[in-house]
């Protein structure tokens, strides 16, 4: 091969690397770190951010968005997860708080709610959708600090660490570039 040959061949290549970096920074879609999610149903594409799919932590808040696959439409959808070792919380609402003084809060819906009894944990869960609210949401999670309250039976309240509340940020935002598609 000569050279000349050589130098387009190695700028098709260049040209062709930099088309798909700029491709996928110009994809409103693409934000690093987001991943199939192992959260959704079998009737949805989903996607959640990797620390949120493969955390060993028991996490309690977990966002996922994607699309259904019957006809396209998107979705998100927050989920909401209690561990515990001795019995049910029996939570009947859930509140989010920031440092802002900012605060969310859902009633939980009982037919909604999934209670599975597992070796070592009993884990309380329910979802619910987010579609309108992603904006506020991000608006919300921007915030050094955020608490979560299940109020039950027994009160369980926590803050979430560094790492989980930029997992969230992340999906928010794919799920905000998805709806603005």
């Amino acid at each position: 091969m000569s050279l000349y040959k050589f130098k387009i061949l190695l700028f098709l290549l260049v040209l062709n690397g930099c088309a798909s970096s700029l491709k996928s920074f110009l994809d409103p879609s693409y934000l690093p770190g987001i991943v199939k999610s192992r959260h959704g149903t079998i009737n949805q594409y989903s996607f959640t951010h990797k620390y949120l799919n493969a955390s060993l932590k028991a996490l309690p808040i977990i966002i996922t968005s994607g699309t259904f696959k019957s006809n396209g439409q998107s979705f998100s959808e927050i989920h909401f997860k209690l561990y515990s070792k001795v019995k049910t919380i029996n939570y009947k609402y859930i509140e989010l708080y920031n440092s802002k003084g900012e605060k969310w809060e859902w009633g939980v819906y009982p037919k909604h709610k999934t209670i599975e009894k597992g070796k070592h944990f009993i884990v309380e869960s329910y979802s619910i959708r987010i579609d309108s609210q992603v904006s506020q949401l991000l608006k919300f999670f921007d915030d050094d600090a955020i608490y979560l309250k299940f109020i039950g039976d027994i009160n369980n309240f926590k803050k979430l660490d560094k790492k989980h509340r930029i997992s969230l940020v992340q999906v928010l935002k794919f799920a905000e570039n998805m709806a603005n598609q």
